[in-house]
């Protein structure tokens, strides 16, 4: 008697994608007394934009109260940042606008940025992860460990703060990606359309984040290598990308003076200036102490929020030596490239110029080609493979909790503590501090309480994941209780809380949670 298989959903990559912008969209880690001037400055771009006509956010300045994070010349004022996210705010600002009537006043600072931060920093870590679910399946992994990869993604990297707060990373991140894969399918299906949205892709990720430029220009040469025998699609390309490009440009000029002045040569704040003033951008001579500071230390270090991530170190060199992957080496060059211009950068910005921000911030567009990388190892099924497999079990649980626990408590940490996940976070949380959510907001509970089914969905999804594969149950139950084993430890471990640190604590419980009395 034969067994007929169930077919696998193909609404479940969705479903995932769907649970990871919903638990992003939990939180509203918001302080009005904080400001959020990375966030606000963009804000304020968009509010400028429909309110005033204007690219100088003056009008917003004056209408809601001064942010750090401004450009000044010719006595007015600008945004400090590339313009990307507040020109993709205007539709957002639009929708929100209509609905209050078009009432500039109708529509809250705090009401905009809950749905700016949704679509254009949630949707688009959904969609990285979903489109991750779709290459790593090109590269030969297996269904359940895609879902796997998914949720490693979504939950256990740096995406996942910058999927709930409005930075311009994760868009930024999703237009690499996005040409990546248009690339990838340009190399077994030619046609017209792919190097128009490469170039288009690529530069917007430019438009939206300056920095991505450390990946815009190795995958530009990996196209011009893929298409060197076909000048149209060169061509094409170049059209698409000359669009946001121009954009750019004409945005410095008339702002700033020139097509390539930044706002960072403008900053109206005299620290920030003072900072960025210094080298070459902010950056000045690279320092293998500056590197260690940004990968392993528990302040910002990529690998302590996310030591699986180590995998892709030796991922990345097998990714390139390949058999299987011949036909997207120059890719996977143009990405090791890139890795290592973000890591000389990562060496050359000074400390000071990454903000409060949950590990790494800059470095969020290398984590999906990482991913990536870490996939086609996974897929090789050879001894190395096996062993990364239980690696990843052990240590993907710990970094979902290293990643969501201050992302959920506060939204990132001050920079005054030597390990902020037990000296800060588990302590709001274990005192009931947290941010308002969507059930505290709809329902009326506590925050504490609004916070127990977004715990309970991130725990349900990654048993999951973890029981997709057909291993033993032994296999998969025993790594779990390692990771909790390691998470407890993490989460536990403490020098002792100095005067400093007990000062930043009870600032942030009594003055911007106000959860003491």
């Amino acid at each position: 008697m034969s067994t007929v298989r169930a077919r696998p959903s193909r609404r479940a990559p969705f479903l995932v994608a769907g649970a990871i912008l919903a638990l992003s969209a939990w939180f509203f880690p918001y302080f009005p007394s904080l400001g959020s001037p990375n966030e606000m400055t963009r804000l304020y771009l968009t509010r400028a934009i429909l309110d005033d006509g204007s690219f100088s956010i003056d009008g917003p300045v004056e209408r809601y109260g001064h942010i750090n994070d401004m450009a000044g010349r010719n006595d007015r004022l600008y945004s400090d940042k590339a313009p990307g996210i507040g020109f993709l705010g205007v539709p957002v600002y639009v929708v929100a606008k209509a609905l209050a009537g078009w009432e500039a006043d109708g529509v809250s600072n705090a009401s905009l940025l809950r749905w700016m931060r949704i679509v254009l920093a949630g949707v688009p870590t959904a969609a990285i992860a979903l489109l991750l679910f779709f290459l790593l399946g090109r590269m030969g992994l297996g269904r359940p460990w895609r879902f796997f990869m998914m949720v490693a993604y979504g939950l256990g990297t740096v995406a996942f703060p910058y999927g709930v707060l409005l930075f311009g990373h994760q868009a930024a991140t999703l237009c690499l990606l996005g040409a990546f894969a248009l690339v990838e399918r340009q190399t077994r299906q030619p046609g017209i359309l792919p190097p128009v949205a490469v170039g288009l892709l690529l530069g917007t990720a430019l438009l939206i984040e300056y920095t991505t430029a450390l990946l815009v220009v190795p995958l530009g040469g990996w196209c011009l290598w893929v298409w060197r025998r076909r000048p149209r699609d060169l061509v094409l390309a170049c059209a698409g990308g000359v669009v946001p490009i121009a954009v750019l440009m004409a945005y410095h000029v008339v702002c700033f003076g020139g097509p390539f002045q930044t706002g960072y040569s403008h900053l109206a704040s005299r620290p920030f200036a003072e900072v960025h003033d210094r080298g070459l951008w902010g950056m000045v001579t690279p320092s293998g102490s500056r590197l260690l500071t940004i990968l392993a230390s528990p302040q910002k270090g990529l690998f302590f929020f996310t030591p699986w991530l180590l995998l892709a170190l030796p991922a990345l060199v097998f990714s390139c030596r390949q058999p299987g992957q011949a036909r997207l080496r120059p890719g996977w060059y143009a990405v090791c490239t890139g890795s290592l211009l973000y890591l000389v950068f990562a060496m050359s910005l000074q400390l000071t110029a990454w903000g409060w921000s949950v590990g790494p911030r800059h470095l969020c567009p290398l984590v999906p080609f990482w991913v990536l990388a870490v996939g086609v190892l996974l897929a090789a099924g050879s001894r190395w493979s096996r062993r990364s497999k239980l690696c990843l079990r052990v240590l993907v649980p710990y970094s979902m909790a290293a990643i969501v626990l201050p992302t959920a408590t506060f939204g990132g940490f001050p920079p005054d503590f030597s390990n902020p996940l037990a000296d800060f976070s588990i302590r709001l949380l274990l005192a009931g501090c947290m941010p308002p959510n969507a059930a505290s907001e709809l329902a009326g509970v506590s925050p504490a309480w609004g916070a127990l089914p977004f715990w309970l969905g991130c725990t349900a999804l990654i048993v999951w994941v973890h029981w997709q594969d057909t291993d033993t149950k032994a296999s998969k139950l025993l790594p779990l209780v390692v990771a909790c084993l390691l998470t407890a430890a993490v989460l536990t471990i403490t020098g002792g809380t100095t005067a400093q640190e007990a000062r930043a604590l009870h600032w942030v419980q009594h003055d911007i949670l106000g959860c003491l009395p």
